[in-house]
């Protein structure tokens, strides 16, 4: 039995999951472009120094460059899988949708981490506060984004499940 009937958010609005999969598929390809512009920009020379960034405390010419060139990987990576995850949604198969599934749950996983991390190293400092109850509230989003994919992977699971019945009493 799927964890959601429908996705119904702030952004997407779809009566049934399949759709709203495919709007998370897009939702999530298009952070994947806005984010890798982003660190490219940073690892460019742009300005890193807001404190709810995450390269905050990066070296522009050495850790930034290491930890913006690994992002950019996971990005690209989960800009790939976005894709692959419509395909398997449209052929059927789950096995397609199961890669986007992994990296998103490591990426709400780092959420999580830097939400806390902001708060146990700058709680002094209230828009550190409020940068890490945004990055919270981003991260109930993502979740809920997450469990619409799960649901949609639980009906295909479902129908491709054998229903076999065995007649004969032993």
């Amino acid at each position: 039995m799927p964890v959601l009937e429908s996705c119904w958010s702030p952004c997407i609005w779809s009566s049934n999951v399949k759709t709203g999969s495919k709007a998370v598929a897009v939702y999530t390809a298009a952070m994947s472009i806005v984010l890798i512009t982003f660190i490219a920009y940073q690892m460019a020379g742009g300005d890193s120094t807001q404190l709810w960034n995450p390269l905050f405390e990066a070296d522009v010419r050495g850790s930034l460059q290491v930890f913006g060139n690994f992002f950019i990987v996971v990005f690209l990576l989960l800009f790939t899988f976005s894709i692959l995850m419509v395909i398997g949604m449209n052929i059927w198969m789950r096995g397609l949708m199961l890669p986007w599934m992994i990296t998103f749950g490591i990426i709400i996983v780092f959420q999580l981490i830097f939400g806390l991390w902001l708060i146990g190293g700058y709680y002094i400092y209230l828009d550190a506060t409020f940068a890490a109850f945004i990055d919270f509230l981003w991260m109930s989003y993502n979740i809920y984004c997450w469990l619409c994919v799960l649901s949609q992977y639980q009906i295909i699971l479902e129908m491709q499940s054998p229903n076999i019945e065995i007649l004969v009493e032993y």
